[in-house]
């Protein structure tokens, strides 16, 4: 298990990542339930992890003065999409659309895209802004994906105990009792990083609700796999929104103390992957922590405005996490070049 505290078989497997990461959700493990059997609703905003699934999370978001739409909050992405769908609801043809090319976990590709006027969530309110149009497949259900511009200022809370989400402008206090404090950096892009170690070796810890798997960069992995046994290494093919294709090794990181918070048993994706190009993550181990392990928590919060992620566990003395569900790696991260 993957376990939160106070800080004191080699095989070949499918991991998705990019834009495919919403497939997962459109998947049977979130089809409707026959008429006759009686389940719980399923989550609108706070989906956590699972054993069969990993969570994701979504804000209600105006655009253009109408909605509100579900939007994926992505703290990964430096910038905001919409689905087909929405940009068709919107009256924002194919007329309207300009190119633009998006980077991803494997690699870039030109994408239309669309100018909307205004974008709200919560009392947050992004202006005029030009917002890519992603495959609807990307999506699963959901309008759109929430980026980072325009929350440098805001607090973002996420119950998952609770299934709500709210986005406001942050008031500088300090997190209430029970949350483990992680501080962190906004760089230019708005990514969230904050430093960490992964079995003693300093990192760069990326926090990315938009990313469905936790994914480590070359330079980790090289100074790890001294400590790991073979039979416990993994080889994965990282399958993103673009037409690129990566490959990689999976296995269980060595503990990883994050601000107040240790973490422990959590498997990694390693890689060298195009996403830390785009980040400027190259030289140094770099380590991007994903839903499988955020998605089990009771309670997440980012404050831009404090520079501190906050989480709260199930357990105030030692609280544990889950192990995440399948064997597939699934994340998404739209970035513009140069950012």
């Amino acid at each position: 298990m993957e376990r939160f505290a106070a800080a004191p078989r080699r095989k070949r497997a499918r991991y998705f990542a990019g834009a495919a990461m919403f497939l997962l959700w459109a998947s049977p493990l979130w089809s409707a339930p026959p008429p006759e059997e009686t389940t719980e609703a399923e989550p609108l905003y706070a989906a956590p992890t699972r054993i069969d699934r990993t969570g994701r999370v979504l804000a209600a978001v105006e655009v253009n003065g109408r909605g509100p739409f579900r939007f994926i909050l992505d703290t990964g992405a430096n910038r905001s999409a919409l689905a087909p769908k929405t940009a068709e609801a919107l009256g924002l043809t194919s007329q309207t659309m300009v190119p633009v090319e998006l980077h991803g976990v494997t690699g870039s590709a030109m994408l239309p895209a669309v100018e909307v006027e205004s974008l709200r969530a919560g009392n947050v309110e992004v202006g005029r802004n030009k917002l890519p149009v992603l495959p609807a497949e990307v999506f699963a259900g959901a309008d759109g994906i929430l980026g980072v511009e325009g929350l440098r200022d805001a607090r973002v809370e996420v119950d998952f105990v609770n299934d709500r989400v709210s986005i406001s402008r942050s008031n500088g206090k300090r997190a209430p009792s029970g949350y483990l404090i992680v501080p962190a950096q906004v760089k230019r892009g708005g990514q969230l990083i904050a430093s960490a170690r992964v079995g003693g070796v300093p990192v760069q810890a990326i926090i990315d609700t938009g990313a469905e798997r936790s994914l480590g960069n070359a330079a980790l992995r090289d100074a790890l796999m001294h400590r790991v046994d073979r039979e416990d290494v993994t080889g994965t093919t990282v399958i993103g929104a673009t037409p690129d294709i990566g490959t990689g090794v999976s296995f269980r990181a060595p503990t990883i103390e994050l601000g107040e918070a240790r973490l422990v048993n959590l498997a990694v994706t390693f890689g060298e992957l195009h996403v830390f190009e785009v980040w400027g993550l190259t030289d140094r181990p770099a380590l991007l922590i994903g839903m499988d392990l955020i998605g089990t928590l009771r309670q997440f919060a980012v404050d831009y405005r404090r520079k501190e992620v906050q989480l709260m566990s199930f357990q105030a003395q030692l609280p544990v996490l889950r192990r995440c569900g399948p064997n597939e790696c699934q994340s998404r991260i739209p970035a513009e070049p140069g950012t």
